[in-house]
């Protein structure tokens, strides 16, 4: 008994003795903060190192783990290492439900360091945005001089939304990553009404989507590099724009992740002209545009380019059948008004046949094979869709004789014709019996 104590006591003694030499746990963030900074409105309190406050006014001087709440009705954040290659860390900025409003200066404004990232906590809301126009060189609510990253907590939840009435919301002269976080975007004034029309998403070198969830929704650019690439791998980007809804100057390239992007120009390469194309090698894609189609380089991931004959309002589902299957492969709504459409995603195939459908309605033309690795299908028309009169998705025999006893003044047949005011098929100001035989040889296959 006394030798199996013995043996117990030994054991014990020399797990404690590993243990003393083994590494620490790593911590929290929230139990390692530098600092921990409280906004009160009109002023700050701070406890910690590398922090100075002057009114509203937050300096950060060094690299560390800085954790901020409250709200500032005027205020801002710097981020003003000195030496950048003697202090070459990253300058953690945790938001813990903050809301700050910058009316004459960014409410985050990065001088200068190595890397920064703003980390949103989970759980937590938190809000930036505008009050007026800032000065020519820190015209966007977020604005850094060097590397900026975006993430999320660990269970992803952070939200942050960024007001962006008068500028651009997030402008960096050097690398965008979104990495993680709920993120929300506006370049307007709500209404969908633009003051400045800014930018919501725009780096200098790159910008690079990662991961998180992102909802743009601007005047201007929704993601741009004015001087480099735009790589999306992951996440959930949903974009809605009044210029190009994703524009990089040397190259875009799609290799994984969820992409909506409907703008007046959806996906564009500045550079396209000298022979660079957006390149889509995964990922679910989406983008649609007014202005002209999209030009896509030949990709490991098949997509279609599809140009319609009539622009079409937004919010029209768009979706794509493999022949002979009742449920689509692909199902998604342009939250713009749009002409041309690009769909990529990894359940198409090459060599397969796919019906289109716009709001339920089949065009003419909607029968497309993905022949080779980008498929352009052109001359789609919905204009046949004034034939349905009755609105039920399908042009038939129904439909003429709704039309039919409409002319003859058949009151039940007026009360029951929805779709009755675009009933003049051939657009010659009457509806008669011209317009009936319209819909039969439509039927019947023949021209109309």
């Amino acid at each position: 008994m006394m030798k199996q104590i013995r043996r117990t006591l030994a054991l014990l003694l020399s797990l404690s003795v590993m243990t003393a030499f083994m590494p620490a746990a790593e911590v929290s963030a929230a139990d390692a903060m530098t600092a921990t900074i409280t906004l009160n409105e009109t002023s700050a309190e701070a406890t910690g190192e590398n922090v100075t406050i002057d009114g509203s006014k937050i300096t950060i001087t060094a690299s560390g783990s800085y954790a901020f709440s409250g709200k500032l009705n005027d205020g801002q954040i710097i981020v003003n290492v000195a030496d950048e290659v003697a202090d070459p860390g990253t300058v953690k900025i945790f938001f813990n439900g903050v809301d700050i409003k910058g009316v004459t200066a960014p409410p985050v404004y990065v001088i200068n360091a190595e890397n920064t990232s703003i980390n949103l906590a989970d759980g937590t809301e938190n809000i930036l945005s505008d009050g007026g126009a800032y000065a020519a060189d820190t015209n966007a609510v977020i604005y850094a001089k060097d590397d900026i990253t975006i993430k999320g907590g660990e269970a992803g939840d952070g939200r942050l939304t960024v007001n962006a009435v008068y500028q651009h919301a997030l402008h960096c002269n050097n690398d965008v990553k979104i990495a993680g976080g709920d993120i929300t975007i506006k370049t307007n004034d709500g209404d969908g009404k633009t003051t400045g029309a800014g930018d919501a998403i725009r780096g200098k070198t790159s910008v690079e989507i990662k991961g998180g969830k992102l909802d743009i929704n601007s005047g201007g650019d929704g993601v741009k590099s004015t001087k480099g690439n735009v790589l999306i791998s992951g996440g959930d980007t949903e974009i809605r724009a009044s210029n190009d809804a994703v524009q990089g100057e040397t190259a875009v390239e799609i290799s994984g992740g969820t992409l909506k992007a409907n703008g007046d120009r959806g996906l564009t390469n500045a550079s396209a002209a000298a022979g660079n194309a957006v390149t889509i090698s995964g990922g679910t894609v989406f983008a649609t545009s007014t202005d002209a189609q999209m030009i896509v380089a030949d990709n490991t991931q098949p997509v279609l380019l599809a140009s319609l004959a009539e622009e079409q309002v937004k919010d029209q589902r768009v979706e794509l059948f493999a022949e002979g299957a009742e449920e689509a492969v692909f199902s998604r709504n342009p939250n713009k008004k749009f002409d041309y459409i690009l769909i990529s995603d990894p359940a198409l195939t090459i060599g397969s046949t796919y019906s289109l459908k716009i709001d339920g309605f089949v065009p003419t033309g909607s029968q497309i094979t993905l022949a080779e690795s980008v498929t352009v299908a052109e001359g789609i028309s919905m204009a046949a869709r004034a034939l349905d009169i009755n609105e039920d998705n399908e042009i038939d025999v129904g439909d003429a004789v709704l039309l039919a006893r409409f002319i003859a003044e058949d009151r039940e047949a007026v009360l029951s014709a929805v779709g009755l005011s675009r009933a003049d098929t051939n657009g010659d100001g009457k509806k008669d019996t011209a317009d009936i035989t319209r819909i039969l040889r439509f039927i019947a296959h023949l021209a109309i």
